[in-house]
């Protein structure tokens, strides 16, 4: 340290930009977890949701709890955002916004053909729907761990 000015050398300044950059990168990863953890519930909820789906339509029964699930659902998702928005490393919403929107276009589509292809059910396609699902929500986590 400069006893002069009571600045650090040059050499003390870059150690202590290291050692903040190392504090400030553990942080921000971890806070990663959480919307991770966000995208692997989507995973896990979307396709028991596709496979709920298939069950409403063979037996008649069950679409208002289904119903009140897509809702429940719905709104954790869109409560995540703000709670992390401030916490997570740059270009967080550009990640969690597209791989929100891909996710729920996948989802939107998968019912949508389930709803005007198989009215009856069929667990041949409600099964591979649940898996894509799986495998976009799965997606979207890795990715967000990985910024």
């Amino acid at each position: 340290m400069n006893e002069t000015t009571g600045s650090p050398s040059a050499a003390e300044a870059r150690e202590l930009l290291a050692k903040a950059e190392a504090i400030g990168a553990t942080s921000t990863n971890a806070a990663a977890w959480p919307v991770a953890v966000t995208f692997t519930s989507l995973a896990i909820i979307g396709s028991l949701l596709m496979i709920g789906m298939h069950i409403v339509l063979v037996t008649g029964y069950g679409a208002a709890l289904l119903a009140c699930s897509v809702g429940a659902w719905a709104a954790v998702t869109a409560s995540i955002w703000p709670m992390f928005q401030r916490s997570t490393k740059a270009g967080y919403t550009k990640r969690f916004l597209t791989s929100l929107l891909a996710y729920f276009a996948l989802y939107v589509v998968a019912l949508a053909a389930g709803a005007i292809l198989f009215q009856d059910g069929n667990l041949w396609f409600y099964l591979p729907a649940g898996i894509a699902l799986a495998v976009v929500g799965l997606a979207a986590a890795f990715r967000e761990l990985r910024a």
